[in-house]
């Protein structure tokens, strides 16, 4: 068996953990928001699969462009690959919003934005064992040892959070309603793109691995306190703020 299987075991479960104790630290922990750490596991499958991989293959065959990534390619393409992953990956992560049971978790602010964290992190997780996958399928990696990848596993725990955040900034637009869903959508996107155009440029030799590394944890770093952000408006407005007591409802 390819040691990164191993490494993905020990990385999805301890991911796992770290996601339930952040939901039970942010929810006081309440047990509701569980479940939807399964829901989006197959999500990352499905959307590179079925969408993802399909669009890039169709559109350069059709202009009979290389898929490698390169300068030589037109700039529409390597902006079609750049936004690929935000486009689709931020839509099918939000799907699940539509279940009544999900619906049900949203009914206030800050339903909506655990309710987002928990599908982001539940994606990013099914993401992990996705690439490990692709990791596995070459031969040159399959005669390394399991603890060699320890970059694969930073990344994922990091990228898997970072997921979180961003649907979590999505759901709660949907949670607002009118153009704060389109707001709140192209957030996730932006942010997403923002992520993904340090591993572009490296790919594009614009950028050294260090500086592409730095710039996309920054920009994680900055979906972070966005979502802090709207957490601590979203407690506000539901009275959850600490040193707030609602004594009663209207």
């Amino acid at each position: 068996m390819s040691g990164v299987y191993r490494m993905a075991v020990i990385t999805i479960v301890l991911t796992a953990v770290l996601c339930i104790a952040f939901l039970n630290y942010l929810t006081h922990s309440s047990r509701r928001y569980y479940w939807l750490l399964l829901v989006a596991l197959p999500f990352s499958f499905i959307v590179n699969h079925w969408v993802k991989t399909p669009l890039v293959i169709a559109l350069a065959t059709w202009a009979g462009i290389p898929l490698k990534l390169s300068l030589t390619m037109p700039l529409w393409f390597i902006a079609v690959i750049l936004l690929n992953a935000p486009i689709f990956e931020e839509a099918i992560k939000l799907f699940p919003i539509a279940l009544p049971a999900s619906r049900k978790l949203m009914n206030d602010a800050p339903g909506s934005l655990w309710t987002g964290l928990a599908l982001g992190m539940s994606f990013g997780l099914g993401e992990a064992a996705y690439i490990a996958y692709g990791i596995a399928q070459s031969p040159e990696y399959n005669s390394l040892p399991w603890y060699v990848f320890t970059g694969y596993a930073m990344e994922r725990l990091i990228v898997t959070f970072a997921h979180g955040f961003m649907t979590a900034i999505a759901a709660y637009g949907f949670y607002k309603g009118g153009s704060n869903i389109l707001i709140g959508y192209l957030s996730a996107v932006g942010l997403h793109a923002l992520i993904n155009l340090g591993p572009v440029l490296m790919a594009l030799k614009l950028t050294p691995a260090s500086v592409s590394s730095a710039g996309s944890y920054a920009v994680i770093l900055a979906a972070f306190l966005l979502f802090q952000r709207h957490t601590r408006t979203a407690k506000k407005a539901s009275g959850q703020e600490t040193g707030e007591v609602i004594y009663f409802e209207r």
